[in-house]
């Protein structure tokens, strides 16, 4: 230590103990007292509190106007604690603030209370405390709607992270009557189908310069819009039926009354809605609604609260089928990076999730994804977020079992095994991992068997993973082709072919790769060895420039096969060893054995 340092600690151990409390306290007040009534005490408001406190603790502070004034001043800690992301410390203070008040507070210190409440109901949420008395005092002691609005949100926010969706979702609907909306509570096919056109007719050729340009909404109707979206998000995974007319109003309401920030979320959610269509015209206009949605969004209101929820919708529900997958993974981090820094832990572990799904798909390492899953997963547990805590620990069955079946590093608990309520689609969820695991582990009949049960029960298109499925099981199909030839089983790779061609004609890098190798075993299956030859080439080459090592390392293995079939042993034995170099990088022990087993048979 510095000299005066060692001067410092030896005056202040000078000060009996019994007399140091005296002594902060004497201290804080005189700082207080200087510092009294400036603008800003932002630069030593936590000094001065801390003196002060040491007091407050001993009951030297009689005076109810003092306590008064030293509660805001523990308020103004607080939150300048939240306005640097530091929720902890900002809980303390405002703790603190709190014990300061008197009993009867909400009479007579009505708006202080308000405020002081919320600031710290929202700082405990950022701390990953989900109790909801404090909120409950909130919705209780206020005396109009508007007042209880931003501990309603909050509370949305709460029950949807502990895994309670239909009752976030309900008090949604109750919040957004009592603005004067009126929702039904189911929606049908032929309802949903005519919104979607006619709010297709409304934003029809819209533009970035239309978004910048566009009026402002008023402050009250935005409000509307930040519960319906909030409940659009809520519906994605707990009503999916009711996603359609919530995405939809919200853009109609921006149409008609003008933009606000919580606009640009409709837009998106309203982009990855169209994507569902399948179409190749829909895929365009919902890319280009999106982009909009985001260059708007980076132009004109820089909202660092809307970003994570926003790269969350865009990055994880609609770039996909345009932007490379791990461009979205890596934009997907970022959204969960700036949903932790401002308190968004719900929205942020939605970013966490998407992300290592694209990854997972993108042939991201699995060790390095197996660690950033559990990075995840023990924040989830942190922040006690049941809803990660349930799709993360599908995902990491899943990386686990296509390390090393599961040997060492399957954790202990088990994802069928979820207490509370479930999200509405966590069974397509369960299926689809099923047959991924099924599939790589040369589980022909099982990877078609949760492939049908999963497209049975699928009440959600356009995902990422609707396509992977369909690339899969158009691949296994041949398998199963080989014991029942069915005409049913026939039309299987062609309609995967199909698909996979219509996702490659917006983006090549993700999707190309994958029609070569159905291809080639296409033409395999049907004995075409020159065809199957190049295609399996191209599959090869298309797999190595995207970077997918996993399905690099998939059409070696399956040009090995169709080699060893067709009788040339040295071209097989060639394609085996490069898939197995693949599959050491994927780092998937348990394909690396299986490949070796192959070798053993030259």
């Amino acid at each position: 230590k510095f000299v005066h340092d060692k001067v410092r600690e030896a005056a202040y151990s000078l000060i009996p103990d019994s007399k140091k409390n005296d002594y902060h306290f004497s201290l804080g007040m005189a700082l207080y007292s200087m510092t009294k009534g400036r603008n800003s005490m932002d630069d030593i408001v936590f000094s001065v509190a801390d003196q002060v406190n040491y007091g407050i603790d001993d009951s030297l502070v009689e005076s109810a106007e003092l306590r008064l004034d030293f509660a805001e001043l523990n308020e103004m800690a607080g939150a300048t604690a939240v306005n640097g992301s530091d929720y902890r410390v900002a809980r303390s203070y405002l703790n603190i603030a709190l014990s300061l008040l008197p009993t009867d507070h909400w009479r007579s210190r009505y708006h202080r209370s308000l405020e002081l409440f919320f600031l710290l109901a929202k700082s405990t949420y950022s701390c990953g405390d989900m109790k909801k008395g404090i909120l409950q005092e909130i919705l209780e002691e206020s005396r109009c709607m508007e007042d209880k609005l931003p501990a309603y949100f909050l509370q949305v926010t709460i029950l949807y992270s502990c895994g309670e969706g239909m009752d976030a979702y309900n008090t949604c609907h109750d919040v957004l009557s009592q603005l004067g909306e009126k929702i039904p509570f189911s929606l049908g096919q032929k309802e949903a189908t005519q919104m979607i056109q006619a709010t297709s007719k409304m934003i029809k050729n819209i533009s970035d310069t239309d978004l910048l340009e566009m009026a402002e909404m008023d402050e009250k109707l935005s409000i509307t819009l930040k519960f319906y979206s909030l409940m659009a998000t809520t519906a994605f995974f707990t009503k999916p039926d009711m996603f359609p007319f919530l995405t939809c109003r919200m853009v109609a309401l921006t149409m008609e009354h003008g933009i606000c920030k919580y606009s640009l979320m409709g837009f998106v959610q309203y982009a990855a809605m169209t994507c569902g269509n399948k179409t190749s015209k829909d895929i365009q206009v919902a890319s280009q609604i999106g982009k909009t949605a985001m260059s708007c969004l980076k132009t004109r209101f820089h909202s660092a609260e809307q970003l994570p929820k926003v790269y969350f919708c865009y990055y994880g529900l609609v770039a996909f089928h345009t932007e490379p997958l791990q461009s979205c993974a890596s934009m997907l981090g970022q959204g969960f990076d700036a949903g932790m820094s401002i308190g968004e832990s719900g929205t942020a572990f939605l970013n966490s999730i998407q992300q290592i799904k694209t990854l997972l798909i993108a042939g991201e390492k699995l060790s390095s994804l197996l660690d950033k899953v559990d990075y995840y997963l023990e924040l989830a547990d942190l922040y006690k977020n049941e809803l990660t805590t349930i799709y993360l620990g599908i995902f990491r069955d899943t990386i686990s079992t296509l390390i090393d079946k599961g040997e060492s590093t399957s954790s202990k608990s088990n994802p069928d095994n979820t207490e509370g309520v479930k999200p509405a689609n966590i069974s397509d969820t369960m299926y689809f991992h099923r047959a991924i695991q099924a599939f790589w582990l040369g589980h022909s009949e099982r990877c078609h068997h949760y492939i049908a049960k999963g497209l049975q029960i699928s009440s959600v298109t356009g995902r990422l993973s609707d396509i992977v499925i369909m690339f899969i099981h158009g691949l296994n199909s041949f398998q199963v082709l080989k014991r029942q030839n069915t005409a049913k089983l026939r039309s299987i790779p062609k309609n995967a072919i199909a698909a996979l061609k219509a996702a490659t004609a917006h983006s090549r890098w993700n999707f190309r790769n994958k029609v070569h190798l159905l291809e080639a075993e296409n033409f395999s299956f049907h004995g075409d060895h020159e065809e199957a030859k190049a295609s399996y080439a191209a599959a090869i080459t298309s797999a190595r420039c995207s970077r997918f090592i996993h399905e690099q390392g998939l059409a070696c293995e399956l040009a090995g096969l169709h080699y060893k079939k067709m009788g040339d042993h040295r071209s097989a034995w060639s394609f085996f060893n490069q898939a197995k170099q693949c599959y050491a990088e994927w780092g998937s022990q348990m394909k690396v054995a299986s490949i070796t087993r192959q070798l053993e048979t030259f």
